[in-house]
């Protein structure tokens, strides 16, 4: 059985499951104010039989309501269209129910009752319990909204959950990659010949790779951090690595000042930054730049040797876009776009624009400390 019919065969019968509930719990209240004055056992086996059959209409019309209820959804749509919609549908769906009801009970208990006095006795019981039926009919649209509006937030927060739980395998492979024995050990050798070579450039070295270490922990827990965080991580990640790889590796930015508290995901501008690097072996200027259009933000993240990079990016470009891929379809599911340029050794970006608040991000370091330029 395919989920999808299992999903609906689960939801028949909860709709049935209620209704049941709900007309057993009438012929209860009916039984117990009428018992006084026609007290006889019959009585409450004759109101569970009208209050099923009424419920068993209300049973079979649910889905139609739900859907409607869908359809048109709270939040979502204006007041005067919920009420132009769901007003005429609540009086269309009570006429129908009635209808249905007393053409069942002539059919069932009454065959001999002439259709013309049926339909007049339609009509009052339309004018007499009218109300009512409108008033179920809201009901159940309340509660689809209700419904909806849980599964939604318990989507969320295992969405939320998921995303925890990647960020932390995500942090550590980006740290693994980073701080690979490798790449400790050579980065540790230069340290060990260039101390007493050039100790002020050595002592630098340890401080920036002591810093990258603290960003990492630091934001490690966060989903979401400033942009203004990611390129200060950026730039530590090149530092070290122009040291480690004996390459002249520089930064340059082009952000506008009012885009450096765009949230981004955490840990997913150094892939980005990583490819661009593998896709020029030679000393090469990382450039980022950001640009916000309404509610999207667009990110470059490209390297510059005066160079053309790569025909096919190699393995390392490959498995740094793919992470960073991962980390955007994690946290903007079908709301994000990745575009990476083998040739020119590119990424383009766009996510949602959601601008935090500077102290959001505790302990973020401010982009002033960067020697670049931003545009304002």
């Amino acid at each position: 059985m395919s989920r999808s019919r299992r999903e609906r065969l689960v939801a028949a019968a909860w709709i049935v499951g209620v209704w049941f509930f709900i007309a057993v719990l009438q012929a209860t209240q009916r039984y117990l104010r009428g018992r006084e004055l026609e007290p006889h056992p019959w009585i409450f086996w004759s109101a569970l039989g009208d209050n099923l059959a009424i419920a068993a209409i209300w049973a079979a019309a649910t889905p139609l309501v739900m859907r409607i209820a869908r359809r048109y959804p709270f939040p979502g749509r204006s007041l005067p269209l919920l009420a132009a919609v769901h007003l005429p549908a609540a009086a269309a769906i009570a006429l129908l129910h009635t209808f249905v009801s007393n053409v069942a009970y002539k059919l069932i208990v009454a065959p001999g009752v002439p259709w013309g006095a049926l339909l007049a006795n339609c009509l009052h019981s339309a004018i007499q319990t009218g109300p009512t039926r409108i008033a179920t009919y809201l009901q159940i649209v309340g509660v689809t909204w209700g419904l909806d509006d849980y599964r939604a937030w318990r989507e969320g927060e295992i969405h939320a959950s998921h995303l925890q739980a990647q960020l932390a395998r995500e942090r550590l492979e980006a740290l693994k990659l980073q701080l690979h024995p490798t790449f400790l050990f050579q980065t540790l050798a230069l340290l060990t010949s260039s101390i007493r070579r050039d100790p002020r450039a050595a002592a630098r070295t340890i401080v920036q790779l002591g810093d990258l270490l603290r960003l990492s922990l630091k934001s490690g827990g966060q989903r979401l951090v400033r942009l203004a965080e990611e390129i200060r991580y950026v730039d530590l990640y090149l530092k070290i690595e122009s040291t480690r790889l004996e390459r002249d590796l520089t930064i340059r930015l082009r952000v506008p000042r009012d885009v450096l508290d765009a949230a981004v995901p955490s840990l997913v501008l150094q892939p980005l930054v990583e490819a661009a690097v593998a896709a020029h072996p030679e000393p090469a200027r990382v450039e980022i730049s950001a640009e916000r259009r309404d509610e999207r933000m667009t990110l470059r993240i490209g390297a510059d040797s005066g160079k053309p990079g790569h025909p096919a990016p190699p393995a390392a470009s490959a498995d740094a876009i793919a992470r960073a891929r991962r980390r955007l379809d994690l946290e903007y599911p079908g709301r994000h776009r990745l575009e990476w340029s083998s040739l020119t050794g590119e990424a383009v970006v766009e996510i949602p624009f959601v601008a935090m608040v500077p102290g959001e991000a505790e302990g973020s370091p401010a982009v002033g400390r960067l020697a670049v330029r931003t545009v304002p």
